[in-house]
């Protein structure tokens, strides 16, 4: 039970650092454009629609303390992100909901969950961090943080070296997020997003080490999460496996009831970075 308490604590931190770094205003250098970038090969290659449904396996890193967990990944495009945990191969101890209203996180060892509106949380809503940011992580999307998955190249500054075009955010919001996409390919290599201020913030960079091709198109199939400047390192390896696309319906959790505890995102936080 502790070690699966952990884990869903892990998660529940990875995520709830990715939301915090939106506390701080950014000053963004910006450079000249040097090019056009890509976003026909970026709407051509990667799948952008229906259902994705696979087994996932989870290799979680928290200050040195490391651990693994099986489980599945379940995404409905502008619906559902939808992660479980599973122990012992069958029983279901953790799950992670996103929606574009709410993010929900189910601890069922510890009987206890967090759910959080978007609409609820102010910083949230003035960075522009919501279910379409997240979503844009698991499909390997650019994204402009409150345009709900919207964007065009003038949104960007636009770079370019041998391998790749850099597109960096242009001032106006509280994060700069930067894409790193293959010239080759079209295909996202790396996106961070950081914000400054007083004192430390975390940054975050997340990155895809595969894609699987899934009706004709190229899905990411291992991507690696990492934050940093949050007091202790974090690092999160999703590897996904069995993908099908729109072999079935993904179900929307139900809030618990009964002898389950609601509790606040932060105060878990606060246990696992002190």
């Amino acid at each position: 039970m502790k070690r699966m308490n952990f884990v869903w604590g892990v998660l529940v931190a990875a995520f709830v650092l990715l939301l915090s770094a939106c506390r701080s205003t950014k000053n963004i250098t910006q450079t000249e454009p040097q090019g056009e970038g890509n976003a026909d090969k970026m709407a051509l290659s990667g799948l952008k629609e229906g259902t994705v449904t696979s087994k996932m396996n989870l290799d979680l890193n928290l200050g040195g303390k490391s651990l693994s967990v099986g489980g599945s990944c379940n995404l409905k495009r502008d619906e559902v992100i939808q992660l479980s945990l599973v122990a012992m191969g069958f029983m279901e101890v953790g799950r992670l909901e996103f929606t574009p209203q709410y993010m929900m996180m189910v601890n069922r060892m510890g009987r206890e969950y967090v759910k959080v509106d978007y609409a609820d949380v102010p910083y949230l809503q003035q960075a522009g961090v919501d279910f379409y940011t997240l979503q844009a992580l698991f499909w390997s999307d650019v994204f402009v943080p409150g345009q709900e998955g919207r964007w065009q190249e003038q949104d960007f500054t636009i770079s370019k070296n041998q391998e790749s075009t850099i597109l960096t955010s242009k001032a106006g919001s509280l994060l700069q997020c930067q894409f790193v996409v293959d010239l080759l390919t079209g295909l996202i290599r790396n996106t961070s997003i950081v914000a400054t201020g007083q004192g430390s913030v975390p940054r975050l960079n997340w990155t895809y080490q595969h894609f699987a091709n899934v009706e004709q198109k190229s899905f990411p199939d291992k991507m690696q999460l990492s934050v940093t400047g949050a007091g202790k390192d974090l690092t999160a390896v999703f590897s996904l496996s069995n993908l099908k696309w729109n072999a079935k319906s993904i179900e929307l959790t139900p809030e618990p009831g009964g002898k389950y505890k609601r509790v606040s995102p932060d105060l878990i936080l606060k246990q696992l970075i002190k």
